[in-house]
């Protein structure tokens, strides 16, 4: 075996004359540029598509992202302390986080951005192939040349226009798989570029694959597995080569990973009392091992037959075939993978991907989701990988090397087909969950979100009549039971949404949401102490709900104690420096107190957010007014009646602008 590993193998072709390395360098790179261009134009509907599941929390409702004044917690890693979705993925918040930089909270810019990662993850790809090529295989002709690159190009376009890619690319909040695979395959470039021989070049990629080994753990947690598949290069494909750099180099790599592994958990935050912490797939850790390879199976038939796709794949226990068959067919599977490592390098390198890409997704440790195509788009990388090897042992022959060419471009339309297909089910969250309903009818989530969705839309009987579907599959589910009363509450069933809160509080005493819905509920029976007291209660357990100190900041306001009311306003501008009716609440409070010019600035950066804002405009002409400036008044007020034509009180104070205005004009 290290025999065949060692030797490179030259092809002959019909055509005699060899090509120039500067000819193949300029095919590749059209070839790579071709690849890239078709990848993006493939994903272009998704730039249509808006904010759907985790992002709608990551962007629009958390706000740490939207704001660059979080940055320095993102660099220091004190994220990893904090109570927020992505506290765990520092890499993938910093890249959200120069996202809004440029965006703000526009749904088109990320997903742009996220269909330009994909495409150069297809190029990375191409590339890198070319290079792992380059070690294989020497002497080629003009036509075998050509041979190699359709190759290669062929398996690459799989990867990229495959329809379980379009849950990580056209799902923003799963920009990490993205992520990941960046920085993977940008870390095997390194290493193929690696020089042993120069050290202090070595030295200098080595730091470039380092960083990348980095980035990909801090992305996801799968990308914990970048540095095995570079020790996996190594040992393929370079391990008689001098072995100090290539051990500086890997065991570097190694302990940054496991110094970011270890903060992160060192770090983290307790979870919430009263949480049931994850449990394993089955109830137990034994039945992982029955159930696991099912799923295995299953999505090995998506990668073939990639219809029904689902973002839930639920009740685990009712796909794929029974466990026994499971362990057949994987059997069968693995002996292959066994047989193409042996015989070709890059195959072995594609098998090591498909693999260690599934091995921290793959239920051994309690998983959100047991299943989901997100899981596999690194080992889509390696599916293709595996497609061309097997292209690249039929080179010899033209006849077998076409037989094997000609399904695998035979796919490529149908697989685009289901791809643009797949898009419009990302394109909002009701097209997104109904779908997922179609295909997996069991699965209390899809019910609870298309819930969501409903309520979000106002139409809470479906709303509820979905909670309650989601409570006969999943009984007990504290998100669920609070989502029900938060419907049953603006439908004005508050009784029955106070008995719901209290019920989910029961069950799950420290659930920040159900504190806060309990006090809105409170809050609409008149019920004003209780209100604040379960705000407050919300704010202990959870010290970053923004709505929980908006509505203490109301009360406080109300209640006449201003210094509390703006200690909440700001304690919320802290956390989400664009939060509307906090600057327009602090602006109130400063012109209460008679300070006119920080109340001005507060209604500014209010109408800086929203320009429509008529009662900003209003606020501000009162301000101004009272500074003395009339003709900057008049405009404001101007203003508010374009925006609100019913304002009589506007239309006065227009008139009375204008009056003095014209009273100045007056010749004494």
């Amino acid at each position: 075996m290290a025999k065949r590993f060692r030797k490179k193998k030259a092809f002959d072709s019909s055509v005699s004359s060899p090509v120039t390395s500067s000819k193949v360098s300029l095919l590749s790179i059209g070839v790579t540029l071709l690849l890239a261009v078709v990848t993006f134009l493939a994903y272009w509907p998704s730039l249509k598509s808006g904010f759907v599941y985790d992002a709608r929390i990551e962007i629009l409702e958390e706000g740490f992202i939207t704001s660059l004044s979080n940055l320095p917690d993102v660099l220091s890693l004190k994220v990893l302390g904090m109570n927020l979705t992505l506290a765990s993925r520092p890499g993938q918040m910093l890249y959200l986080m120069l996202n809004a930089a440029i965006w703000g909270r526009h749904p088109f810019g990320y997903h742009l951005s996220s269909n330009l990662l994909h495409a150069a993850n297809v190029a990375l790809l191409f590339v890198l192939l070319g290079r792992l090529i380059a070690t294989e295989i020497t002497g080629l002709t003009r036509g075998g040349v050509w041979k190699v690159q359709l190759a290669a190009a062929v398996v690459v376009s799989i990867f990229a226009l495959h329809p379980i890619a379009v849950e990580s690319v056209a799902e923003v909040s799963y920009s990490s798989s993205l992520l990941v695979t960046f920085f993977t395959l940008l870390a095997l470039l390194a290493a193929t570029a690696f020089r042993p021989e120069n050290f202090r070049v070595a030295m200098m990629i080595g730091g470039v694959g380092t960083l990348c080994a980095f980035g990909a753990v801090t992305s996801k947690e799968s990308g914990v597995m970048t540095v095995p598949l570079l020790f996996v290069y190594w040992f393929l494909f370079r391990r008689r080569e001098a072995k100090l750099p290539w051990f500086l180099f890997l065991s570097v790599a190694g302990a940054v990973t496991a110094a970011f592994l270890a903060a992160r958990f060192l770090l983290a935050p307790p979870a919430p009392h009263g949480l049931a912490p994850l449990s394993y797939l089955g109830g137990s850790f034994s039945q992982v091992f029955l159930l696991q390879p099912r799923l295995w199976v299953f999505m090995m038939g998506k990668l073939l037959w990639p219809t029904d796709l689902s973002a839930d794949y639920a009740p685990v226990d009712e796909i794929g075939p029974s466990a026994a068959l499971s362990l057949v067919i994987l059997g069968i599977v693995v002996s292959l993978q066994a047989w193409l490592a042996c015989k070709n390098r890059i195959g072995a390198l594609g098998v090591a991907i498909y693999w260690l890409g599934l091995a921290t997704v793959s239920n051994f440790i309690p998983l959100n989701r047991p299943e989901a195509d997100r899981f596999y788009y690194l080992s889509l990388a390696g599916f293709a990988m595996q497609l061309l090897a097997l292209l690249l042992m039929t080179l010899g022959s033209h006849r077998r090397f076409w037989m094997t060419m000609a399904p695998c471009m035979a796919v490529i339309l149908p697989l685009t087909f289901l791809t643009l297909v797949r898009e419009k089910v990302f394109a909002d969250e009701f097209s997104l969950w109904t779908d997922t309903l179609q295909v997996s009818p069991l699965s209390s989530v899809a019910h609870n979100c298309l819930g969501m969705a409903l309520f979000q839309r106002g139409q809470m009987d479906d709303a509820i009549a979905q909670y309650q579907k989601a409570l006969e599959i999943e009984p007990g589910n504290a998100d669920v039971d609070n989502n029900l009363g938060a419907a049953l509450s603006k439908k004005g069933q508050v009784d029955e949404a106070i008995a719901q809160y209290q019920k989910v509080l029961r069950i799950v005493p420290n659930l920040a949401a159900a504190h806060y819905n309990l006090g809105i509920a409170l809050f609409q029976k008149g019920q004003k102490d209780e209100a604040m007291a379960q705000y407050l209660k919300t704010l202990e357990i959870n010290p970053r709900y923004i709505e929980a100190h908006i509505n203490l900041g109301n009360m406080f306001f109300e209640k006449g104690q201003m210094d509390e009311a703006m200690a909440h306003y700001q304690k919320a501008l802290e956390i989400n420096p664009d939060l509307l009716e906090a600057h327009y609440n602090l602006g109130n409070i400063f012109s209460k107190q008679g300070q006119m010019d920080e109340a001005m600035a507060q209604y500014q950066k209010a109408l800086e957010i929203n320009p429509n804002l008529a009662q900003a405009h209003y606020s501000l002409g009162l301000v101004l007014f009272k500074k003395g400036q009339v003709d900057k008044a008049l405009i404001q007020f101007q203003e508010v009646v374009r925006l609100d034509p019913d304002n009589k009180e506007a239309q006065n104070n227009l008139a009375r602008m204008q009056a003095i205005i014209d009273q100045r004009l007056i010749p004494k």
